[in-house]
């Protein structure tokens, strides 16, 4: 039998992106991109179609086959946002994929290389011709094997062949700017668990690495320490399993500075190769050796809270060898994620210089001076650098863009001394993946802002040594929806967790009806985030009401008809109601926050805007508003109705970190309602809120008093409505799949939460010589 010719390598170019038809790579500028298998069949398939529609059922058809088993619906999605994250591309301003809702994909760029048609013949395998993929090792299909099943076998021979060069692979630095180009990197895989391997950091040598992992298994986060080159096993440094996590090395390497959520949660140090934890400091988080180790820098707010609001965060130094924190950056409203100068006198941070909320403006990395008197704030200008290269784009007007209108910047994570390269990652379309840029002696970001990754799953946490290596995480997460059977007057569960979401999506913020039958919550599946309800009878899941803005928040009615939820739309973000059948939108609010509960009568609707943020309940009929619960100073957010709507209880945060869950009187009371009438319920963190038993005389809440987020309840008095005995844990989430703040919600004999399984690994990037 005569032995055809194999295809041409046609390799076809759209925008930085090459990608070769024959072997199913795809570069960006030269960098290979790790993705392959899926992803890379469905962009040669859109890419031998551009601007045609590609639909859902011919990418099942010629990619998944009849014959497949898996979830196509899920299965498809999940691919096209892997896909999107590795050419960083995004659903809503889309450069290269676009999404047709409801029919398929259609490929957007421009092609400036090869034709569709050439590319085609390349794709397409001749009759009975053994497809080689290496010029070195060629591979050749079975007689018997029919080549009509050719997609199906040649992408994991591709994914085998080029895992032999992994040493390359895909990282390297952009190029320098000045010749000569430094040499390549190498990367090399520290660890190789099932679960959850993240927070790494490197010894000032490179020599040592210690991170956080669940290796143990049951969710139950511990440090490790282990060399770096010659294997060997690690050595295990904490055992209490309390959230041990963000350590960092003393310069000289001998001890690790960490965050614990233990006894409420603070900065403590050990021993590098084990030993007794010493408590520094409470509440902290992040904390950074100053480089002569003396001091320990940290931040105290909360994680989850935008970066531009007011008062959300703030910096404080503590001597190591004890004494009182001392405050830093306090000429900026708001500061965050401190790291140290080279020369220890001054720190790096996110911080925010206004007043009023999501201010963009005033949101920077900012050089603040390590002690008082020592110098002036500074701002760096990161945020223009990351519009200059492309990571935050411009509307009409020259404003700063975003799919959702909430100011970020990326965490500043470590600062190399010889070049001043600070090091940071951040999103780039639906990927996350590690960036650097250049400090002037001035402390201006000077230069490019250069991406040094490139790759599908998400890249966090890096964390560089003396010599130039660098650490960090690969990880990749999944969000679902879950309930909990559950007796809220008895306070115990009634039977097991079920899963009511699945597949690859991203799916949070559940609320349910009063009956039980229904439920909203978001999810990415349509590559943006959304309202959805599902009927737990049937497991029907319909989209609320399909939008080109993003959606968050939403609230369900009490009888399960309407929806209220918060639509993302540039500058504003107005809180929108809908029925649940598929109704007309409309707007409730203009310009809040979010709604947060309905009146059991549906009248009446808590919402929260305002700056500081406020409760206020808007009569649905007449769209009035009337402001229930605000402070001077405080946020106050969270509101929920009493099931007799006689009552409120919310959340008000306060400075270092804490907050008080409260309830308050609606009827009798002046408006707004006077702070000598909140009945404080318990002390919390920021981010924790509260749902009312079906009978009034129980509150449940989120809290961290046992080192993981679990839910608690405290019992009210019927007379006094004051807390009546101590709080109690109502069900503990001490498990891989933790309880996350992306909503949680009590009604119907369930509690509908949002559980976040993550898994990831370390790994480093070093030039040869390095260590």
């Amino acid at each position: 039998m005569a032995t055809p010719h194999p295809p041409s390598p046609v390799r076809l170019k759209f925008g930085p992106f090459e990608v070769s038809a024959l072997t199913g790579e795809l570069r960006k500028s030269g960098v290979p991109v790790r993705v392959s298998g899926q992803p890379i069949q469905i962009l040669l398939k859109l890419l031998t179609h551009p601007g045609e529609v590609v639909t859902r059922e011919q990418l099942r058809a010629d990619i998944w086959g009849d014959a497949t088993f898996v979830d196509f619906e899920h299965g498809l999605n999940a691919t096209i946002s892997k896909l999107r994250r590795a050419l960083g591309d995004s659903a809503e301003n889309p450069r290269f994929i676009e999404t047709v809702p409801g029919r398929g994909y259609r490929f957007v760029g421009s092609l400036s290389e090869a034709t569709p048609k050439a590319l085609e013949e390349a794709v397409r395998p001749a009759v009975n011709a053994p497809a080689p993929v290496s010029a070195q090792r060629p591979l050749a299909l079975p007689d018997s094997q029919q080549l009509d099943n050719w997609r199906q076998w040649r992408w994991p021979a591709v994914a085998a062949l080029l895992a032999v060069g992994a040493g390359a692979w895909w990282w390297r630095l952009s190029p320098a700017v000045s010749p000569p180009a430094p040499p390549s990197w190498k990367l090399t895989r520290l660890t190789a668990d099932t679960g959850l391997s993240t927070s790494p950091a490197l010894s000032a040598d490179g020599k040592l690495v210690t991170y956080s992992s669940d290796r143990e298994g049951a969710g139950r986060q511990d440090l490790y320490v282990q060399q770096v080159a010659g294997g060997g096993h690690p050595i295990r440094l904490t055992f209490d399993g309390a959230g041990n996590t963000t350590p960092d090395f003393s310069p000289d390497g001998g001890k690790l500075v960490f965050r614990s959520s233990r006894d409420g949660g603070g900065i403590y140090e050990i021993p590098a190769f084990g030993g007794e934890a010493r408590f520094l400091a409470r509440d902290g988080f992040h904390p950074k050796y100053s480089p002569d180790g003396k001091e320990v820098a940290y931040w105290v707010g909360a994680e989850n809270i935008a970066q531009a609001v007011p008062g959300n965060g703030a910096i404080f130094v503590a001597p190591v060898a004890g004494g009182q924190p001392r405050p830093v950056g306090t000429e900026l409203s708001s500061a965050r994620q401190p790291i140290w100068s080279p020369d220890g006198k001054r720190l790096l941070v996110i911080g925010y210089a206004a007043q009023a909320i999501h201010d963009q403006s005033a949101l920077d990395w900012w050089l603040v001076p390590a002690r008082a008197g020592a110098g002036r704030v500074t701002r760096t200008g990161i945020v223009e650098g990351l519009a200059r290269a492309g990571v935050l784009t411009r509307d009409a007007v020259g404003n700063l863009a975003r799919p959702i209108p909430v100011p970020g910047v990326p965490r500043p994570l470590c600062w190399l001394a010889a070049d001043g390269t600070v090091v940071f990652s951040t999103n780039h379309g639906d990927s996350q993946s590690l960036w650097a840029v250049q400090l002037s002696e001035d402390g201006k970001v000077t230069g490019e802002v250069r991406r040094l990754t490139a790759g599908a799953d998400q890249e966090v946490d890096p964390s560089c040594a003396a010599n130039g290596s660098i650490t960090f995480a690969s990880q990749d997460s999944r969000a679902q929806v879950w309930w909990l059977p559950f007796d809220a007057v008895r306070g115990a569960a009634t039977g097991a967790m079920e899963r009511i979401t699945s597949g690859l999506a991203r799916e949070e913020y559940p609320s349910i009806s009063q009956d039980g039958r229904r439920v909203a919550f978001i999810s990415d599946k349509p590559g943006l985030r959304s309202a959805w309800m599902l009927d737990a009878a049937g497991g029907k899941q319909t989209r609320v009401s399909p939008s080109p803005f993003a959606q968050r928040f939403p609230v369900l009615s009490p009888s399960g008809r309407r929806v209220a939820f918060s639509s993302f739309e540039r500058d504003k973000r107005p809180v929108h109601v809908v029925a649940s059948a598929g109704g007309n939108l409309e707007v409730l609010c203009g310009d809040c926050l979010r709604a947060t509960g309905w009146s059991h009568d549906e009248t009446g609707i808590l919402v929260v805007d305002g700056s500081p943020y406020r409760i206020s309940r808007i009569d649905v009929a007449t769209r009035k508003q009337t402001v229930l619960i605000q402070h001077a100073t405080l946020h106050a957010l969270y509101g929920r109705f009493s099931p007799d709507d006689r009552w409120i209880s919310f959340t008000v945060r306060r400075p270092n970190n804490r907050s008080w869950i409260a309830i308050a009187p609606l009827e009798g009371t002046a408006r707004p309602i006077r702070e000598e009438a909140w009945i404080k319920i318990s002390e919390e963190s920021p981010e924790d809120r509260a749902h009312w038993s079906a009978d009034g005389k129980t509150l449940y809440f989120t809290s961290r008093r046992d080192g993981h987020l679990c839910l608690w309840g405290q019992r009210i008095d019927g007379i006094t409505h004051r807390p009546a005995g101590e709080p109690f844990a109502a069900h503990h989430f001490h498990e891989r799949q933790v309880l996350t703040q992306l909503g949680w919600w009590l009604e119907g004999g369930r509690v509908g939460l949002t559980l976040l399984e993550a898994t990831g690994n370390i790994w480093m990037m070093s030039r040869p010589g390095n260590h």
